[in-house]
């Protein structure tokens, strides 16, 4: 961009015509005060001729003139001073001219100084590394502002970045797995001259399992899609049908593990898409239902807690894994990426103290405060 159409040199004219107005418009005012001086009061004593009279510097001298001739002489005296001020003035606007332009010059760039710093690192950024942060210093002031709202982005870009990576993980680790179950079943019976009716049959079987495994996990994807792109629906979502729903569902899966699903809720309407939020508690329960050991109870519930309405599936199976780094698989990154869509997060309480794992989806129920860090399935509620 040519320097003229810079910020920087918009703002230095504009501080030099400011200061170039103001001392200009002031050296005005002093010549026409002079010049009023001068030509409204006269410097010297009139005297009648032959008389002794002061000439301004001490001395005291005898002259002869009359008072017209006297005056007029003066009268010259006085736009030669005036004409003397006049140049001095227009010397001192040339030179306030330049220097202003100057200053103005390097007053702008230490104004901008930061917003270049913002410039140079937004260049540098890239999508794989969004680490770096302005950290401008100084004072409290707009710039500062700017800057740290800059550097609150990139954080906010960073922790999105990093779950998509990591769902994109998650995603094409878990469907490589039914994808492999899928294709050794196949070249396990291809390569078998020997392999009979059943052999086949019980593949079939193998394989549409995980067909219908995959498919469980595609919908899953699109739910979340849609919810990315805004193109699904909102409604208002009961979430204590939706409970009793999902518990009715699970019940007989839940038998055959040798598992009971119970249901604690209180009263709760929120705002989403129904089939979003349906897939996220539907994944939470699979999970709990499949983990909780036989015997156990695996209690499901929803209700309200500080402007914010939750989702709880509690079970007393072995528990997250406890690196951070380890994966939890497709479908509670599914439900993460549909509660982070909705405006609310997907909080985890799992560990020896907790007797098991707490999975809580929470959702804005008409709070503004920050997602509350509370386990609403405690052991004793």
């Amino acid at each position: 961009m040519p320097s003229w159409q810079s910020i920087r040199f918009r703002l230095s004219v504009q501080y030099s015509a400011l200061v170039f107005g103001i001392g200009g418009g002031l050296l005005g005012l002093v010549y026409l005060a002079v010049q009023r001086q001068l030509r409204a009061e006269t410097m010297t004593t009139y005297v009648w001729s032959g008389q002794r009279i002061p000439i301004g510097n001490g001395q005291i001298v005898t002259i002869d003139i009359r008072e017209v001739e006297l005056r007029a002489i003066e009268s010259i005296y006085n736009e030669v001073v005036l004409d003397q001020v006049a140049q001095f003035t227009m010397l001192a606007l040339v030179m306030l001219f330049l220097l202003s332009l100057i200053v103005g010059w390097i007053m702008s760039g230490r104004v901008l100084k930061p917003v270049g710093e913002i410039t140079t690192v937004a260049r540098e950024i890239q999508a794989s590394d969004l680490s770096r942060r302005i950290a401008l210093t100084g004072p409290d002031d707009e710039l500062r502002r700017l800057g740290d709202t800059f550097d609150e982005m990139l954080e906010r870009l960073d922790i999105a970045f990093s779950s998509q990576r990591q769902f994109l993980a998650d995603t094409s680790h878990d469907l490589r797995t039914p994808l492999t179950v899928i294709r050794s079943n196949v070249e396990l019976l291809a390569e078998d001259p020997n392999a009979d009716v059943d052999d086949w049959r019980q593949a079939g079987s193998v394989i549409r399992r995980n067909a219908e495994k995959m498919s469980e996990m595609i919908q899953g994807l699109l739910a979340t899609a849609r919810m990315q792109t805004g193109r699904a629906q909102s409604v208002e979502v009961d979430l204590v049908e939706l409970v009793q729903s999902k518990v009715s569902d699970f019940t007989s899966v839940a038998a055959e593990n040798g598992v009971v699903v119970v249901a604690e809720t209180s009263p709760v309407v929120v705002q989403g898409v129904e089939v979003a939020i349906d897939r996220a508690l539907s994944n939470v329960l699979d999970n709990a239902v499949h983990a909780a050991p036989s015997g156990s109870v695996v209690r499901v519930g929803c209700g309200l807690f500080e402007g914010w309405a939750w989702l709880g599936v509690r079970d007393t199976g072995p528990g997250l894994p406890a690196e951070p780094g380890d994966r939890v698989g497709l479908g509670l990154a599914i439900v993460t990426q549909i509660a982070e869509s909705h405006g609310g997060a997907l909080i985890p309480f799992s560990g020896p103290q907790s007797s098991g794992t707490t999975m809580v989806i929470w959702l804005p129920g008409g709070g503004t405060g920050p997602v509350p860090d509370f386990n609403p399935l405690t052991e004793t509620s």
